[in-house]
């Protein structure tokens, strides 16, 4: 059993083994620069330590194969967990993918079903303002006429048409409550600002 080990004996034992223990653990982690990286960490480690495992092992390139083992299994530990977590993460990702998709192929369904609802809130906010009110709105958004039209349509001042039709859309939407974004699909101009 040696005693003391010289650095000549060790640049001897590092340049004799350095290669093979790389081979080794590029075989596992099939990573060339990682291998390296843990077989140098691992000679560091024996030169920092020397004294004492030079004086209790009588097979240092044993010694050092061991802990390239005990690295690589480390390593490949914390890529597997590292793997799952993003496993888990893809995983979720896909499944909200899905319910979208889902969610909007079942949009169409939710048209028909509710269209109806979505239409008697429209007519019923409609018919509970005030008469210029809805006349505005209607013109606006059923008519396609512009605010400078129905000003002059109406003997008022555009400001008056965009402050009607920004309260009649705050109401609406209001109204809407869940219903929003099925009416926003049904009727998107009609909620436009």
């Amino acid at each position: 059993m040696i005693q003391r080990m010289e650095m000549h004996e060790f640049d001897r034992l590092y340049g004799a083994y350095k290669p093979r223990f790389i081979l080794i653990a590029c075989s596992y982690l099939r990573d060339r620069s990682a291998a390296e990286d843990l077989v140098t960490d691992c000679f560091m480690h024996f030169w920092e330590k020397r004294e004492e495992i030079v004086s209790t092992t009588e097979n240092i390139p044993a010694y050092i194969l061991g802990m390239v083992r005990h690295k690589c299994i480390d390593a490949l530990r914390t890529r597997q967990q590292h793997l799952l977590t993003h496993q888990q993460i893809y995983q979720l990702e896909m499944r909200n993918i899905r319910e979208n998709l889902a969610a909007l192929e079942e949009c169409d369904l939710a048209k028909i079903l509710f269209r109806s609802e979505v239409e008697e809130i429209f007519h019923r906010r409609l018919a509970e303002m005030p008469e210029l009110s809805a006349q505005i709105f209607i013109a606006n958004r059923f008519e396609n006429q512009t605010y400078q039209e129905i000003a002059q349509r109406y003997g008022i001042s555009v400001r008056k048409v965009t402050r009607e039709i920004q309260r009649c859309l705050k109401l609406l939407r209001e109204d809407l409550g869940d219903y929003l974004p099925i009416a926003v699909l049904l009727f998107p101009h009609f909620l436009d600002k």
